[in-house]
């Protein structure tokens, strides 16, 4: 799904507003509510359909990491560009495979990525839009309330990592 172009006032207000968007990515968690000061039961796991909706949503992280990988070893030059993106997967992976007791994080084989800027880019960009598609779908299934606003997070932030890359790619 093409994007519309982003204004250089969007591009700079992002740019801007990037670091207050951390603190909001180290605020996501996934905590089952506490126990009631009333001396309630005590918290309910959340079910278990919810355990393999994180485990697809970690492997599509993991894929999505490895195309960043291989595009940053094909192309150098884009380290820079691409190490917040990194960067998030890897604390969005953090908080999901911490989530769910007991959970691996699984490996995904190496993409071949052109090394070239514009072919590297396009790769990561369908790769995230890829992610997006599925983070949003997890989040619409999600059980628990607290996995689905984390996975809308995580949505969020691919999004806007998604809209910078296509600045990019066109430029």
């Amino acid at each position: 799904m093409p994007g519309r172009p982003l204004s250089r006032r969007t591009t700079v207000g992002a740019a801007l507003a990037a670091p207050l968007a951390v603190p909001v990515l180290a605020g996501c968690d996934v905590d089952p509510p506490a126990a009631s000061s009333t001396g309630g039961p005590a918290p309910v796991q959340d079910p278990p359909e919810d355990a393999e909706l994180v485990a697809t949503v970690v492997a599509a992280l993991v894929r999505a990491q490895s195309v960043l990988e291989a595009a940053t070893l094909s192309v150098p030059s884009l380290g820079r560009r691409l190490e917040p993106l990194g960067a998030a997967h890897a604390a969005h992976l953090d908080v999901l495979v911490g989530a769910v007791p007991d959970a691996d994080r699984p490996t995904a084989p190496p993409p071949t990525v052109a090394p070239q800027i514009v072919g590297a880019l396009r790769a990561v960009r369908r790769s995230e839009q890829r992610l997006l598609r599925e983070v949003r779908s997890g989040c619409l299934a999600a059980a628990s309330g607290d996995l689905a606003r984390v996975l809308a997070s995580v949505a969020a932030s691919t999004a806007q990592h998604t809209a910078a890359l296509a600045t990019e790619v066109t430029s």
